[in-house]
């Protein structure tokens, strides 16, 4: 059997969505903790792939990572997850250890992010892997910096789930209104800042052929109206394109001191 990959891809900064995770797939692969994917055939002239992973290891991706949740000054950033193998059983501590030592050997920032993990109730683990810009260091933060993330939970009525609040309040803004559409999602924990008990990911599209300079008016909108109703708000460090189809706001509610300390 030969790799899947034929080349190392490249990074494009531009368009980190799509290449920030072709690049970092490609090291798992190379270091033997990804998907491990590999041409078993051929057939109508396209090749046959399949995975070639050892029983008990599971298999790790890297999964795009919306730049308003990267730490502050990451020139690349992804969401790693690794699954475990259930049909022969895999020792978790150890392939996450696998998994990490390895793409901190190729300059990676590596964190156990997010709330914790249970082996016995969750379906896989995740990491936040990135790469800090020349000359800018990453945040240092402590292993149990997310400890206080509270468990996933229902809402059952008369209860609101928080993230519906804040995408009724976004509704609202002019910004929306004028837009084509806007939704507020939940986010995986371990691109949470560490200091959120309640986080979402703000999703707007706005009305075609909007100026780069009507976006900006639109995104400090929504978060002034955030702000006032006891939010913080993250967007992405890198300027916008002059085309802009989608604009994200990480909108998340801090916890106070006695629950991260």
């Amino acid at each position: 059997m030969r790799s899947a990959w034929k080349q190392r891809p490249l990074y494009d900064r531009n368009d980190p969505s799509r290449t920030g995770p072709v690049v970092v797939n490609y090291d798992l692969d190379q270091l033997k903790v990804g998907e491990n994917r590999v041409v078993v055939g051929r057939k109508g002239g396209f090749d046959l792939h399949d995975r070639d992973i050892a029983p008990g290891d599971g298999w790790s991706r890297a999964l795009y990572a919306p730049e308003c949740t990267w730490p502050q000054g990451a020139d690349l950033c992804v969401l790693v997850e690794w699954h475990p193998d259930r049909r022969v059983g895999s020792d978790w501590a150890a392939r996450l250890e696998a998994v990490t030592t390895g793409l901190r050997s190729l300059d990676y920032a590596v964190e156990r992010a997010g709330r914790a993990i249970d082996p016995a109730t969750d379906l896989h683990a995740s990491l936040l892997v990135y790469r800090m810009e020349p000359g800018k260091a990453p945040p240092r933060r402590p292993a149990d910096a997310w400890a206080h993330v509270p468990p996933p939970r229902t809402y059952t009525w008369p209860e609101t789930n928080p993230l519906d609040l804040l995408e009724r309040w976004l509704k609202q803004t002019k910004a929306a209104r004028n837009g084509v559409r806007l939704v507020v999602r939940d986010v995986a924990s371990a691109l949470w800042p560490p200091e959120a008990e309640l986080c979402g990911l703000a999703r707007w599209w706005p009305a075609p052929d909007t100026f780069t300079t009507a976006v900006y008016d639109g995104l400090r909108e929504m978060a002034s109206v955030m702000q006032d109703a006891g939010y913080r708000v993250r967007t992405q460090e890198r300027p916008l394109p002059d085309a802009v189809e989608t604009a994200d706001l990480l909108v998340y509610r801090q916890a106070t001191p006695d629950a991260i300390a």
